[in-house]
């Protein structure tokens, strides 16, 4: 008998993006997503977080506030669907201008929209095996982590699936699951 096994594997963004919309389509249950970077501004240049950058806070809540496509919506459909959805975000401080305008991001979009957003700081964690880039983890047997290169954008995607041993990756959640607060 022949056994065919799925195994990790890399694609570039270009091409990640089919598998990840995939994994997310097919979940069920529970995703979790581990963020590490402190400062996601390449990936992340939308008209709020230039308000932001730029000093304006008011306009950068409002537009905030009116945010309900996109990212918000996939939110949504998946917590009318009774997804559990927990982020960790690993925190350094002082925190950099990009990790404070996503902390008001998780307040007024990610929470209301039915995930729970976790904090814990970089040096409790430190002798944990995080990665080098962010972690999505889809029903607990599905794994998608990103690579970023030096300036912060998103180059590739390594994911493993059910045939993968994730059973690292599910301590780490546990790990800090542990370690986490409440924003």
């Amino acid at each position: 008998m022949v056994c065919y096994h799925k195994r990790m594997k890399t694609l570039p963004r270009e091409k990640a993006h089919k598998l990840w919309d995939h994994y997310w389509s097919e979940m069920k249950v529970e995703w979790f997503k581990i963020e590490v970077l402190q400062d996601y501004t390449v990936e992340d240049n939308s008209p709020s977080l230039r308000a932001w950058l730029s000093g304006d806070k008011q306009t950068s809540i409002t537009l905030l506030a009116a945010d309900t496509r996109g990212w918000v919506e996939k939110l949504r459909q998946k917590h009318n669907q009774n997804v559990l959805m927990h982020r960790i975000r690993v925190i350094e401080k002082p925190y950099t201008p990009y990790t404070q305008w996503e902390l008001e991001c998780y307040k007024h979009n990610n929470i209301p929209s039915g995930e729970q957003v976790l904090v814990v700081e970089k040096r409790e964690v430190k002798d944990l095996d995080l990665p080098s880039g962010d972690l999505m983890m889809f029903d607990n047997k599905r794994i998608a982590i990103c690579a970023y290169d030096d300036i912060g954008r998103m180059i590739q995607q390594t994911f493993y699936d059910e045939n993968d041993d994730i059973t690292k990756f599910l301590q780490l959640k546990h790990s800090l699951l542990a370690l986490a607060r409440p924003l």
